[in-house]
């Protein structure tokens, strides 16, 4: 259960803006929504903000965690929203998380890679069926969720 938690995190990252590729409401224009960061906790609820392009109005809502877990829909700020299918989650180095510590056996965060495919959206012309993908740090100790990277929605 955990694990679906963290890829559903992990999922709320490329929707919310980690690079989403978008069409705008002009036909054949294509718009690329990008989103930088992820603060929340597999727990409760995610944010996802620093997002440009298309039509989010730079973060989503409050998202609940397990909403995202077997997929569901992100609630951007503009009142647009984008559905995802349920999130696969691979491993991946965790170097590059805040707080790693190299050699430690205790305390350092994991890392997973995201993949997901965009089933819906309204308001913001992502292109449907789309892919999502990016990466995210999970702290195991306090459940807090962080970007590794931006992620990608096209």
């Amino acid at each position: 259960m955990r694990r679906v938690l963290l890829l559903a995190a992990a999922l709320a990252i490329p929707l919310s803006g980690a690079s989403v590729v978008a069409l705008s409401g002009t036909a054949g224009a294509a718009v690329k929504i990008t989103c930088t960061t992820i603060t929340g906790n597999i727990s409760s609820t995610l944010t996802i903000s620093g997002c440009t392009g298309g039509v989010t109005g730079g973060s989503s809502s409050a998202i609940t965690s397990t909403a995202l877990a077997t997929g569901g829909t992100i609630p951007w700020v503009s009142g647009s929203t984008t559905t995802i299918s349920a999130p696969t989650l691979t491993p991946t180095s965790a170097k590059k998380c805040a707080g790693y510590v190299k050699g430690s056996l205790k305390g350092n965060p994991t890392a997973e890679k995201i993949s997901a495919t965009v089933t819906g959206d309204t308001g913001d012309g992502i292109k449907v069926p789309g892919k999502a993908k990016g990466a995210v740090c999970l702290y195991p100790a306090t459940g807090a969720i962080t970007a590794l990277k931006p992620l990608v929605a096209s």
